[in-house]
């Protein structure tokens, strides 16, 4: 009977999915089948509920206030012309007719910096529209800026591993340096998938850049985990690609364009979001981090900050701020409702203990069972929308699966790590965050773009179940 009540959300969720339902459905549906299993079959105490409600109700709260600065910038950024200064001057760079190195830049350079920097799939809501403004089709657009979010276990410079290393009793460094080594599936699969998407049938010139990428960011990411540490490393990953595809321009193209007084107004409140949140973090730090100050290096106080920068800076004529912000808001509702229910899922079946039910169950197979353990991963950050959701979720229970397996506990939850981590970009939460940013009044992909995301997390998955199964 436990066994059928903690996959009930599960089944219910995909089922209705599967069935075109709106996500918002499927998710409401899928919270109430969740909390009637809860109540009935598995019974929690009253101080496992609230010790999971403590643990995860601020990064609920947390992740709406995002998603309201999140939309409130880009419709900020559309409406006062900066997104248009921004593309243009990366047009600039491609100016020989080749837009794939500026794509790729937006996509593996700038959309994991603020990705690490933020966290959210914030890096989508900025470049998204410019990806539009490249010359791709909103699904395009929004299928290839979900691809960027490759290095997920280092937005909002690491929380998400950090829980996964608290729960699962390792040490964060380790954890993050096996994650970052891990991270190499994630990165082939999703380049692939952006290269055909963009261009069909890539030629040589770009397979062999894309491959630069994925081998700078990729070593990058891996030296920063073993000699500096987890926090910075999503950000100096995505740098180095920044700089190589920069580098590739100017010997391409010769000069860089110049920088006008337009593209700096543009690019004013991703600087205020940058300096906010890094400035603050730094502050902090040297007067040892008082306590209730955490609030101040949130991504979702700089995020609205910038928002109300980017309203302001402006001399572009546009429309009226309140109607930009009644536009923002009627984007934000059912996106902020989409992210709720499904993160409410994840914390309904931590608390209760379905989550930790289903991954001893899979332990209860033997060795074997340890190759599925990424897919659980994936399991959860579908489900949660969040790699900090999907790690408390199930790194317990994967943990000790391991340990009772006689296997690397610390392998296979760094598999569940980039898993779950990568497996959000199908997650009804971020897809509708990135749709409706792009494609005002709706929340859902066409099926043949839900498709081609979900081929491409489907075989980074089965590639981690494959290295944790040797490795582990």
């Amino acid at each position: 009977m436990q066994t059928g009540a903690a996959v009930s959300p599960v089944v219910v969720v995909l089922g209705l999915l599967a069935l075109r339902s709106p996500s918002l459905l499927a998710g409401t549906v899928g919270l109430a089948t969740a909390v009637l299993a809860a109540a009935v079959v598995f019974r929690p105490d009253d101080d496992e509920v609230l010790a999971s409600l403590a643990q995860l109700g601020p990064t609920v709260l947390e992740v709406a206030l995002i998603l309201l600065g999140g939309v409130l910038l880009a419709t900020a950024l559309s409406a006062t012309g900066s997104r248009d200064h921004i593309a243009g001057w990366l047009e600039r760079i491609s100016s020989g007719g080749d837009r794939v190195p500026a794509i790729l830049l937006l996509v593996f350079g700038l959309t994991p910096f603020m990705e690490s920097v933020t966290g959210f799939g914030l890096g989508v809501v900025i470049t998204a529209p410019l990806l539009v403004r490249m010359g791709l089709s909103p699904m395009k657009a929004v299928v290839t800026g979900l691809l960027g979010l490759v290095l997920v276990p280092w937005g909002s410079l690491g929380p998400g591993t950090l829980v996964a290393a608290e729960l699962g009793g390792q040490d964060v460094a380790e954890l993050g340096y096996w994650s970052a080594l891990l991270t190499l599936p994630v990165l082939v699969a999703s380049m692939t998938t952006v290269l055909v998407v963009v261009t069909t049938r890539p030629p040589a010139r770009h397979v062999a850049l894309g491959a630069a990428v994925v081998v700078t960011q990729w070593g990058t990411l891996v030296a920063s985990n073993a000699v500096i540490g987890v926090p910075p490393s999503g950000i100096l990953a995505s740098a180095a690609v920044i700089a190589l595809l920069l580098g590739v321009a100017r010997v391409r193209y010769g000069a860089l364009p110049a920088v006008t007084a337009q593209l700096v107004r543009g690019l004013v409140p991703f600087a205020v979001l940058l300096a906010g949140i890094l400035g603050t973090t730094a502050a902090l730090a040297l007067a040892g981090a008082p306590a209730g100050t955490g609030w101040l290096t949130s991504p979702a106080l700089w995020v609205n900050v910038a928002a109300l920068v980017a309203l302001r800076v402006y001399t572009t004529p546009g429309p009226p701020v309140t109607r930009l912000v009644r536009t923002a808001l009627a984007t934000w509702v059912p996106v902020a409702g989409n992210a709720i229910v499904f993160m409410s899922i994840g914390i309904v079946m931590a608390a209760a203990g379905m989550a930790t039910h289903l991954a001893d169950l899979a332990a209860g197979f033997g060795t074997a069972s340890l190759a599925g353990i990424p897919a659980i991963g994936a399991l959860g950050g579908y489900f949660t929308g969040t790699n900090t959701g999907a790690a408390a979720m199930f790194s317990t229970a994967t943990s000790g699966a391991a340990t009772g397996l006689g296997a690397d506990s610390l392998i296979t939850l760094a598999g569940q790590n980039v898993a779950g981590s990568f497996a959000i970009i199908v997650s009804p939460p971020r897809v509708a965050l990135a749709v409706g940013v792009v494609m005002a009044g709706r929340t859902r992909l066409p099926r043949a773009a839900s498709r081609t995301l979900a081929t491409a997390v489907v075989t980074a998955t089965i590639m981690l179940c494959a290295t944790v199964a040797v490795l582990a």
